[in-house]
């Protein structure tokens, strides 16, 4: 099975290549460029305001360092536990284009015709780059679809007290914010050493697990898809500085 990655320029797009190609090579990495500061807070604005854009700043700022820095010894311990490898992907596996959108990466997809398009930490694909083969694109969502769209799915469980839905999807891609038919799903085990910045990683390890056991299948025999819940729950975002120490006073959330 020929199998393509788009990925973003994030760390857990170098985890995931690490992992997965290990026993499933991966032919070619396009991965688009970061988009600059300036760029994300001028999108954000447009989206959600801006007294929730300089909330959400004001949470980066003042409070992630600090999360980073006391997850510190939990993040090395996943890793470990995870057999999780930092290595970046190596350069000469990699295209880098300014955009997933772009013309150049429908023409690299069209001209590699691979069987699989793997996604990580990309911003949302077009129509025209998914047409550009029948191949499935699969996603690994930090989040239980279709409840936690968006981003940081796994922390909005914990705070609206739903660890039922605090897990990891793995979908098709479609041209919704994680709307796709879903493959799997998986909840994960989160301890009180664990915080905001330890969640995704708990979230990407147990998705690549998923991914892998789809990926195994899918070498000896076709596997359907099973569709999508119906209701459409919320799509959310990083939150501001304001919502998590409220969230974390009231729920105790870190």
């Amino acid at each position: 099975m020929k199998i393509m990655m788009l990925a973003g320029n994030k760390l857990s797009s170098h985890l995931m290549y690490q992992k997965i190609n290990k026993k499933f090579p991966i032919s070619t990495v396009i991965m688009e460029d970061s988009l600059s500061k300036k760029g994300m807070l001028k999108r954000r604005r447009r989206r959600l305001g801006l007294r929730t854009v300089i909330g959400q700043v004001l949470f980066q700022i003042l409070c992630l360092p600090i999360l980073k820095h006391t997850a510190r010894d939990r993040t090395q311990q996943i890793i470990r536990q995870e057999d999780l490898n930092v290595a970046p992907i190596p350069d000469s596996e990699i295209q880098r284009v300014s955009a997933i959108n772009d013309e150049e990466v429908i023409a690299t997809i069209q001209s590699e015709a691979p069987d699989l398009v793997l996604v990580c930490g990309t911003r949302i694909i077009s129509k025209p780059v998914l047409e550009a083969t029948e191949a499935p694109f699969v996603n690994i969502h930090a989040g239980i679809t279709p409840y936690y769209r968006g981003s940081h799915g796994g922390y909005w469980a914990l705070v609206n007290q739903d660890k039922r839905n605090c897990g990891v999807t793995l979908h098709y891609l479609d041209t919704g914010i994680d709307t796709g038919s879903i493959i799997a799903q998986a909840n994960i085990t989160v301890t009180p050493k664990d915080n905001f910045v330890t969640y995704p990683y708990l979230q990407l390890a147990k998705g690549i697990q998923l991914l892998e056991r789809y990926l195994l299948q899918n070498t000896e025999a076709s596997t359907p898809k099973i569709a999508s819940k119906e209701k459409m729950g919320n799509v959310f975002y990083h939150p501001t500085l304001f919502q998590y120490l409220y969230f974390r006073k009231q729920v105790k959330v870190k």
